[in-house]
């Protein structure tokens, strides 16, 4: 064995180390927030696949016609956040928190945005009211919201008071299916996966249809998993019939 052997450093599972990367502040406080999320919450995930043919339908249409959408491009992410926003004024159990021994259902609908930075960190900017702003107004601030998040712009009030989180893991062609962790103190999580092509049964006939995988994380101290699952039966009737979200425009 030689001496440059003998120098190296072994980890815990007793395999030389290859390389040493210090744990940043950002990336320790994410990794303290994840622990206590799991710590402090019972944590259940149910996975759905939906058909989202006419929301693709929807937006393809909304591409299309730039003078309805004052020329800002709207993405599937800024219409599940008003499609989530929607349903989640149907279940409101579902944009609550647990102080002490009590349920708190919150007033306003503030939807995080999962953002990937630069450096591999994740921060969750909010677009608050989205119930109340319509598709370009959720389009114009998740965009700004964005933008500012990747060069270190964001103010303090542009990641407070969320009260639902959606990441949307679909960004990568073939990723479906996530277990997202809570964001306390929140209720809820949303994962999005790829939105694809795949067979469905329809009317008794296969056929091709547009689809995505649905990941939601409740907090099962809060809600059953009845409420959980009709929440996203609402969201997949948004989502499957798009003529049913409130765009405003």
């Amino acid at each position: 064995m030689t001496s440059e052997n003998k120098e190296k450093k072994v980890g815990p599972h007793g395999v030389p180390i290859a390389e040493v990367i210090p744990l940043t502040a950002m990336r320790k406080m994410i990794a303290d927030h994840m622990i206590k999320s799991y710590l402090t919450s019972a944590q259940v995930t149910i996975l759905e696949e939906m058909d989202v043919t006419e929301f693709v339908a929807l937006r393809n249409e909304l591409i299309k016609d730039p003078e309805k959408t004052g020329r800002v491009k709207i993405s599937y992410t800024h219409l599940f956040i008003k499609s989530i926003a929607q349903a989640l004024r149907k279940h409101m159990m579902l944009n609550s928190t647990l102080v002490d021994n009590e349920i708190q259902v919150l007033e306003d609908i503030n939807i995080g945005m999962a953002v990937s930075l630069p450096d591999g960190n994740l921060i969750v900017p909010v677009i608050h009211h989205a119930d109340t702003k319509n598709i370009i107004e959720i389009a114009q601030r998740a965009n700004d919201l964005k933008e500012r998040a990747k060069i270190g712009k964001l103010v303090l009030d542009d990641v407070q008071k969320g009260t639902f989180t959606l990441t949307n893991v679909g960004v990568l062609p073939e990723s479906r299916w996530t277990t997202p962790i809570i964001n306390q103190p929140q209720c809820a999580i949303l994962g999005a996966g790829a939105i694809r092509q795949a067979p469905m049964v329809r009317d008794g006939q296969m056929v091709i249809r547009w689809v995505v995988s649905m990941s939601l994380t409740f907090d099962h101290r809060i809600v059953n998993g009845l409420p959980a699952s009709l929440f996203l039966q609402s969201l997949s009737q948004f989502l499957e019939n798009s003529s049913t979200i409130e765009l405003g425009i």
